[in-house]
């Protein structure tokens, strides 16, 4: 099932602290030699500063679909490896909420730490950590990480809030369960979204409607 909603972001990070409260490396693996293993990359993480609750969070899923211990550290690996990818294309300063959601956009296929740059230098003083979620949502959907990039950035550069943002992605996911085209559900629902925010020549939004397809009835 695709991202579908972004606020559920928030609920699943704070299951992810509750999850890391209640488990440790070591309580995820059914043998000693992964154990320690999951443990290494969960100190590695945290000695650079990083938010462990992802991988904590990653382990534990592999753990209850029983996946093999293998593949549950290479996985922890990887997630620590995009981990502090993130946090150094969101910096100076990201919150941890912000390195996460970096972290989950990387895994996307297409989304590159160039697309975390260019969403933090467009909101540079305010939390991306939507824009992020929001990003990650389109891309899941089928939109070109180039184009859902260029989109959302410009959105925010334009002050498109929060709310709005994940509006879209969300109307966007809707418009797809009924049949749409991803690209072309995301030009329908910015057409109503540019409408109330102020002009931006040559944005990247107002060049996206000019090859939209057929509309999409909306709710």
């Amino acid at each position: 099932m695709m991202r579908r909603f972004v606020w559920l972001l928030c609920a699943l990070a704070a299951g992810t602290r509750v999850a890391s409260a209640q488990d440790s490396p070591r309580q995820l693996a059914a043998d000693r030699a992964t154990a320690l293993q999951l443990a290494q990359i969960v100190d590695s993480a945290r000695a650079q500063g990083l938010p462990t609750d992802p991988i904590i969070a990653k382990a534990r899923l592999g753990a209850l679909l029983h996946t093999p211990s293998d593949r549950i550290v290479a996985v922890a690996r990887s997630v620590a490896i995009r981990l502090a990818e993130a946090r150094t294309a969101l910096a100076p300063a990201p919150t941890e909420a912000e390195i996460a959601q970096g972290a989950d956009a990387l895994s996307i296929a297409g989304v590159t730490p160039d697309a975390l740059r260019a969403l933090r230098s467009a909101r540079p003083d305010k939390p991306v950590a939507v824009p992020i979620g929001v990003l990650t949502q389109l891309v899941a959907a089928g939109v070109p990480a180039k184009r859902a990039t260029q989109i959302v950035t410009d959105l925010i550069k334009r002050g498109a809030n929060s709310d709005q943002l994940i509006a879209l992605g969300n109307n966007v996911d809707f418009d797809i369960g009924r049949g749409a085209r991803a690209t072309s559900a995301l030009d329908v629902r910015l057409r109503g979204l540019t409408a109330v925010l102020p002009a931006a020549a040559g944005s990247a939004t107002a060049a996206s409607l000019s090859g939209s397809d057929k509309p999409v009835k909306q709710p």
